[in-house]
């Protein structure tokens, strides 16, 4: 069985995400029912999201989880340099809690190449990354 590191917020919030859906039957609001695909593929989605069976260290190439790239970069599957992984995530809780950022725990800091090939640095969230093995 795989373990995973998760704050008890996360916690909290991954069970009232559970509630809902278990809740939400045929809602129209959602649009989803258990044995709809989109429901199918939400739960492949979040599974994906948490497993961390692979450890990401600092040296590691990663790129996104198949689905879960929420910013402009990198690209998809375009391969990163792990530079650092931060004990203590940085959470931004200056946005709109309505933003898929907010309180997004960034605790990956990655080296990547932009349109122009110029090297860049940004942080994200590990959830979100695979390690590629070579």
């Amino acid at each position: 069985m795989t373990t995973i590191d998760m704050t008890e917020d996360e916690i909290q919030s991954l069970k009232k995400l559970k509630k809902l859906l278990e809740n939400s039957g045929s809602s129209n609001d959602m649009n989803l029912t258990n044995d709809e695909p989109a429901f199918t593929l939400l739960n492949q989605k979040v599974s994906k999201f948490l497993d961390n069976s692979k450890a990401i260290q600092v040296g590691d190439i990663v790129k996104w989880k198949k689905g879960l790239k929420n910013r402009k970069y990198p690209k998809e599957n375009q391969l990163c340099k792990v530079i650092d992984v931060l004990e203590e995530p940085i959470v931004q809780d200056t946005r709109d809690s309505g933003s898929p950022y907010y309180r997004e725990p960034l605790d990956l800091i990655l080296a990547l190449l932009d349109d122009n090939s110029d090297l860049v640095v940004f942080h994200y969230d590990k959830r979100r990354f695979e390690r590629v093995d070579e």
